[in-house]
């Protein structure tokens, strides 16, 4: 199995290049930030200690001095309060954040000498110590973690490796070498150590300050647990918030200068990574990746669905690779000797990416572009072990039905039900037969996709006059310029909406990025308004860029007869008739769909507000059935299937009342249909609008001559 081991690139320089003078300037100010910390803490917990100790000595001494069911009743008064600051502080100081993944299936070496093998040689090759065990996993990543706890403060334990198989089913050899050593730079020198040292520190107290759950569930049930223990229990509490809100002031500070000092980690680990690996497989690696998360994801978030039809994959891995080779066949990639799609920069200008980037807690990974960038710039080459990483795992099928297996159990089910494997061939086919049921036309280039028609309100005349005609045809109206230029006002209005929450402080951030800049948050006014000036004139460009495509095609009818005119015109308004009754339903659905979120996350079933939750409920309800019989009475709701016609027949009958007799129980099984029936209502109506405008568009086409007519 080592002759799979790709042998480090000649050119290698940069593998073990040395932090830069200001990365280490950063590791000592963040360093200090977690002495001071420290030092605080010290100070606090000895305050608090010696309170309590004064307490409880107190109370002892009152009692002993005059015993007497007063001095008794006072010394307990004291003693109680210290005995449970000394129980709370060891509730917050030894807070046990469940981080176990429960995915998690250990692998050893007598039964995969191959990755054991591997892993040797590239912990060898970047001069670190082998993990202590290595596990697998189903998702997409490859990750290096320890247990985190009060102890790892001061000796960080074993290192351990989790493997996700999702990964390992998307990349090459090689690819798989240069993600595991990214993961493993980290550790592989002193400033690089130090810098994830204080990556676990930061997550560490950030455990301990806002996630300690023991502590804030027996603070909680001691507060409003009654009595003497109640009272006291707030006193307590009182204390020790006043401690976290300290700790907490401190720990904002280090939790700054970590994500400043966190990019500078990521980029060395890059660094080291390539030039342990290419240019050409780092890249690569990155974009096989992207691609096979989504995939991967796009099966967990199926397995509900298909569980309601009583089917279910035997093995995800392999509906994951069947669902990369789709997509890849779709975007024209073409797959290497292991069946690996070949990604190249033309994929990616099918997608925009949004322009406001927010930082989340823990990471501050660089942009895939960024990193590209910088593994161009290393310019080192290697000869690619192009064999899929899968040859490094004996009877990698048993693995990987071993794993689905594993999801299935931890993933809630119907009981009592037999249930179905569903193939990969099978599955891929009807997504195939839903992508070409509800797809447009390709000569229109996206241009109609995921958007309404524009309801077009001109003083012009329908008609083009011949000489506009001559300027306009298919090709030039839905150019793939035009279609980006089309998308780029649409991810800028999102983006300048993102701005606007920023600096009205819905989105709780310090730092943001634009455009690959870092900004902090009051920088987000101007910039939204900026931005704002330029989706509304590319508002009034896309409004009247719709309307020249509608005259068109108006024009090509007329050219023909006024009755086929006519009929363009018809089509057109019909698709905004449907338009504006699913605008009305979607918002009819939401307002139940909110009140039902209020009704379950209520929790106080003979709380006051209980009535008139539900009197909601049943109000927009009834609304919503009145509409139903609109849309139905109007011809725009058929075609059910069988099964929904049912229900719906079902619903139509109902009263609304979600109460049952005079002590009013919620009838929640109800509820529950009702949220089903007005999914199942909402996504039938929206479909029916996309063959609408598939009708239309279809029709359009007709009117071109057919060697102007490759859709």
């Amino acid at each position: 199995m080592t002759s799979l081991y790709p042998e480090c690139p000649e050119n290698a320089d940069l593998a073990f290049a040395a932090p830069t003078l200001l990365f280490r300037q950063q590791i000592v100010k963040a360093l200090g930030y977690v002495v001071l910390f420290f030092i605080l803490y010290v100070v606090l917990l000895l305050a608090a200690l010696a309170l309590a100790v004064v307490l409880i000595s107190g109370g002892i001494w009152l009692f002993h001095t005059n015993p007497a069911w007063t001095t008794g009743v006072l010394g307990l008064c004291l003693t109680l309060p210290g005995v449970m600051v000394l129980f709370f502080l060891a509730k917050f100081l030894f807070n046990r954040h469940q981080q176990a993944n429960p995915y998690r299936i250990e692998i050893f070496a007598d039964n995969q000498p191959g990755v054991f093998d591997f892993v040797a040689r590239l912990v060898k090759d970047m001069r670190i110590r082998f993990p202590e065990k290595i596990f697998i996993v189903p998702d997409m990543n490859a990750n290096v973690f320890y247990q985190s706890g009060l102890r790892s403060l001061f000796r960080p334990g074993h290192r351990n490796l989790e493997i996700g198989l999702g990964l390992i089913n998307s990349v090459n050899i090689s690819e798989f070498k240069m993600l595991l050593a990214f993961e493993f730079a980290h550790f592989s020198q002193r400033s690089m150590k130090l810098g994830s040292y204080i990556y676990s520190v930061n997550k560490i107290l950030y455990n301990m300050l806002y996630e300690n759950d023991r502590w804030q569930e027996a603070e909680h049930r001691w507060r409003y647990g009654g009595g003497l223990f109640g009272f006291f229990a707030r006193i307590t509490t009182r204390i020790l918030n006043m401690m976290q809100y300290v700790l907490r002031k401190i720990y904002a500070m280090i939790n700054r200068q970590y994500l400043e000092l966190s990019r500078e980690m990521e980029f060395y680990a890059d660094t080291i990574a390539v030039g342990l690996s290419s240019s050409a497989i780092a890249t690569s690696s990155l974009r096989r990746v992207e691609m096979a998360g989504y995939c991967l994801d796009h099966c967990f978030h199926k397995l509900s669905e298909l569980s309601d039809q009583t089917l279910r994959f035997s093995n995800i891995f392999t509906v994951q690779r069947a669902l990369v080779q789709y997509y890849a066949a779709q975007y024209h990639l073409e797959p290497d000797a292991a069946g690996l799609p070949v990604i190249t920069d033309n994929y990616f200008h099918n997608f925009l990416k949004s322009r406001v980037q927010l930082r989340e807690q823990w990471t501050s990974h660089l942009s895939r572009e960024a990193r590209e960038a910088h593994y161009i710039q290393a310019d080192i080459s290697c000869r690619i072990n192009t064999d899929s990483a899968w040859r490094l795992f004996n009877i990698p099928e048993k693995l990987q039905e071993q794993m689905t297996a594993r999801v299935y159990r931890l993933t809630p089910q119907p009981q009592a039900i037999q249930f179905a494997a569903i193939a990969p061939a099978a599955y891929i086919s009807e997504l195939a037969r839903r992508h070409q049921q509800y797809e447009y036309p390709r000569m229109f280039n996206d241009y109609y996709d995921n958007r309404p028609f524009s309801d077009l309100y001109s003083r012009q005349p329908l008609q083009l006059p011949p000489e506009e005609m001559q300027e306009r045809n298919l090709q030039t109206l839905y150019h793939p310029d035009v279609v980006w230029r089309m998308r780029s006002f649409f991810r800028d209005r999102q983006d300048a909406e993102t701005l606007q929450a920023i600096s009205s402080g819905q989105f709780q951030t310090n730092y943001f990025e634009f455009d690959g800049q870092k900004y902090s948050m009051p920088r987000a006014r101007q910039l939204a308004r900026m931005l704002s000036e330029k989706v509304t004139s590319e508002m009034t460009w896309l409004e009247e860029h719709d309307q020249d495509a509608f005259r068109y095609h108006y024009t090509k009818a007329a050219q023909l007869n006024q009755d086929t005119a006519a009929l363009v015109k018809e089509k057109y308004a019909e698709v905004l008739r449907y338009q504006e009754m699913g605008l009305q339903l979607n918002e009819q659905v939401f307002r139940i769909i909110h009140c039902i979120s209020q009704v379950f996350n209520n929790g106080e079933q003979d709380s006051p507000s209980v009535p008139v939750l539900f009197g909601e409920l049943s109000t927009e309800t009834r609304k919503f059935q009145e509409m139903v019989e609109k849309l139905s009475a109007a011809g725009l709701l058929k075609d059910f299937p069988p099964e929904m016609a049912v229900k719906l027949a079902w619903f139509r009958e109902q009263n609304n009342t979600f109460l049952h007799g005079m002590d009013m129980v919620p009838d929640y099984p109800a509820i529950q249909e009702l949220h089903e029936i007005c999914s199942a209502i909402m996504e039938h109506f929206n479909n029916s609008v996309i063959l609408l405008k598939k009708s239309y568009l279809e029709f359009v086409l007709t009117l071109e001559p057919a060697n102007n007519n490759p859709g």
